[in-house]
């Protein structure tokens, strides 16, 4: 299926990262789990596209049990493919401290939590990739772990993606 089935008409790849469905920054969570249900909690009231939140949250846990979210020491990025939701959805923190995701991973302040439909196979590999290169760079996650607005964050996000 084509990719802008499940963006909205306005909304490519690239938009999305730079404007996620919801951002919170300096999330004040204890643990990852923690994070991934303010993340949900936080996306399910930004968007109409979160059709089963019950579903989308236990998928999303689920996921995150059978291995780690983790791409970076910093950096977790929960995910789903889920019938939970009419699109792809993002919904990104960045922690006010660093919190355990797992045994190798006890410092992420950044999460990038993802939802995307079952049939979009291409496309959720499309965003997961795109979000892993631009997460992999230093100096982007610095300049994210520093950024000291939403305006700042997206900025941020969208500067990364030219690159």
């Amino acid at each position: 299926m084509l990719m802008s089935n499940y963006f909205s008409s306005v909304m490519s790849l690239p938009e999305l990262i730079a404007s996620p469905d919801a951002l919170v920054l300096d999330l004040k969570v204890a643990s990852g789990e923690e994070a991934i249900r303010a993340l949900h909690q936080r996306l399910r009231s930004a968007t109409p596209d979160v059709k089963n939140a019950e579903q989308f949250l236990q998928d999303l846990l689920d996921r995150a049990a059978l291995a780690s979210v983790c791409i970076a020491d910093d950096v977790a990025l929960p995910h789903a493919r889920t019938p939970a939701v009419d699109r792809i959805v993002l919904a990104v923190a960045r922690t006010a401290a660093p919190v355990a995701f797992d045994s190798e991973h006890p410092g992420v302040r950044l999460v990038f939590l993802v939802g995307t439909p079952k049939a979009a196979v291409s496309e959720y590999l499309q965003l997961v990739a795109a979000l892993s290169r631009l997460l992999k760079n230093p100096g982007t996650r610095a300049a994210l772990l520093t950024a000291p607005t939403e305006d700042e964050f997206r900025a941020v996000l969208a500067r990364a993606q030219k690159r």
